[in-house]
């Protein structure tokens, strides 16, 4: 029989090393750094709610088979708080069925109003509808703004697990110069212009002055605060060795007015994925603009973010092709609540869930980034 009982803090080494040895280097000796990780998220961070804690399962003879890292986060619906519960990573021993979905199951008959996770793989897909949890639609596609084809198809194929030879990277890369030197093809792949708009960094006080009139803006919105945004930004800092270099910016027009703000890693090694992309008006174009081009000036090859119901006219407006990433699924017993999160009066982004985590990603066997 598995049991399913919160973490406590002296379980976070077994936690780790679960989860090196099922989704990592497959040594049972995690490095220090995944240590770290778990304990800063599931017991360290400004919001973390004992109500909506992290799960672990235990077979029989008491040893942990499994375990769901649960990241609580604030909202506000027409102004009243809401709890959020996001989880990830979910690991769940194979040579124990049914551990992914026991734990599931406890983790969403929390007293959350909303149950989220943003990085989910096919087979969580398939235990969350099985379980009459929803796939947010758009939420589980992400536009791409190709800049550099040579570049880019270099990463498309890396991603696809079909890495192509260091000299055929090269050589695309060397190519995409030229390419771009042709009129017609270059009008095409240069950013749009950012015009008179200017850019100066997204501060925790410029982001709280913002999210002050949210109300005005959007129905559903985070209740963010000062510890919140500022550990949330040291911890974008730690992903930046596989994710690139955070960029935060406050975006204004001519005349000084904010027209709204943007989040994302900017990588020149793979595709520079945005985390969050928020607009004061009704036309989010010129923020995305602003983002593109600044990604282009830096010799970004792509750059990606996730469907919001938000950005899909500025999107579709932009060239931007449309792929399938990770699902984003969600759980609330409100149906006006999954409604409302998949429309333009909603700023819930990645920003706010886990995707951006890398526990998956960083640290080699010594540890090091």
């Amino acid at each position: 029989m598995t049991t399913i009982r919160p973490m406590r803090r002296d379980d976070v080494p077994d936690a780790a090393s679960l989860f090196e040895r099922l989704s990592r280097s497959g040594s049972p000796v995690p490095p220090a750094p995944l240590v770290s990780f778990l304990e800063r998220h599931c017991f360290d961070a400004p919001w973390v709610d004992p109500e909506l804690p992290s799960l672990v399962a235990q077979g029989r003879d008491g040893r942990m088979v499994g375990f769901v890292a649960s990241h609580p986060r604030r909202m506000r619906l027409d102004g009243r708080p809401l709890r959020i519960a996001c989880s990830g990573p979910m690991v769940a021993d194979p040579d124990h069925p049914g551990t992914g979905v026991l734990l599931t199951r406890a983790y969403r008959a929390g007293p959350q109003d909303i149950t989220l996770t943003d990085g989910a793989s096919d087979s969580m897909h398939q235990i969350w509808t099985t379980l009459r949890g929803w796939a947010r639609p758009a939420a589980s596609f992400q536009w791409q703004r190709t800049l550099r084809p040579g570049g880019a198809l270099a990463m498309f194929m890396r991603d696809l697990g079909r890495p192509l030879p260091r000299p055929a990277t090269r050589a695309l890369a060397a190519a995409d110069g030229p390419v771009r030197r042709v009129p017609a093809v270059g009008r095409r792949l240069r950013a749009p212009g950012a015009g008179e708009l200017t850019a100066e960094p997204l501060t925790v006080e410029a982001l709280l002055e913002q999210m002050a009139g949210a109300g005005r803006r959007w129905r559903l919105y985070p209740d963010y605060d000062e510890p919140y945004l500022r550990w949330l930004f040291a911890e974008l800092d730690t992903v930046v060795p596989v994710r690139g270099r955070v960029v935060r910016h406050l975006v204004r027009n001519a005349a000084g007015r904010v027209l709204g703000w943007y989040v994302y890693f900017l990588s020149t090694a793979g595709t520079s994925q945005v985390q969050q992309v928020a607009a004061t008006g009704s036309d989010a174009g010129p923020v995305l603009d602003h983002l593109i081009a600044h990604a282009d000036a830096h010799g970004a090859s792509a750059v990606a973010g996730r469907l919001e119901p938000s950005l899909v006219a500025a999107v579709r407006r932009r060239r931007c092709t449309i792929r399938q990433t990770t699902w984003s699924l969600v759980h609330a017993e409100d149906s006006r609540v999954l409604g409302l999160l998949d429309s333009p009066e909603a700023l819930l982004s990645r920003l706010d869930g886990e995707w951006w985590m890398a526990p998956h990603l960083l640290w080699n066997e010594r540890g090091a980034a």
